[in-house]
């Protein structure tokens, strides 16, 4: 079980998700780059694409990025920079599907600005919504 001293805080929990939107903004590019160098193999000229496409490249690609960090490891490159992790209480392996739950809450909260972290705040271990329905726990480890 996971100790309630090893909670991580509001501000380490923002600053390691605004470390990761920008490495988001060059996962976002590769991706569109390279569909953009497909699409000019394939067709041989560069046009727009649907609005729906680019859209499900975005969450495809952000969806991948973290399930791939979290599952391996449980740090992104940016919750690794504050020396933190995602982990189960249980001390079982992650699934896809718990971790899947979390990356759908953590874009709501994004989505609406950040409101629901007042969780943080409220809850007697401290855990963010998102953890609290993915039953996942973001601790603070010291290994590298």
């Amino acid at each position: 079980m996971i100790e309630n001293k090893q909670s991580v805080s509001f501000f380490v929990r923002l600053a390691a998700g605004i470390y990761d939107a920008l490495l988001m903004l060059g996962v976002w590019f590769t991706v569109g780059s390279l569909g953009l160098i497909i699409q000019y193999i394939i067709t041989g000229n560069i046009g727009s694409w649907p609005s729906w496409m680019g859209l499900s490249l975005v969450i495809l690609s952000t969806w991948s990025y973290f399930i791939f960090f979290w599952m391996y490891g449980g740090k992104t490159l940016g919750m690794s920079s504050w020396k933190i992790k995602v982990v189960n209480p249980d001390n079982q392996n992650l699934s896809i599907a718990q971790l899947s739950i979390k990356f759908i809450i953590n874009i709501l909260t994004f989505a609406l600005c950040g409101i629901p972290l007042i969780f943080v705040f409220l809850h007697k271990d401290k855990i963010s919504l998102s953890d609290y329905l993915s039953n996942t726990r973001v601790i603070k480890h010291l290994d590298s």
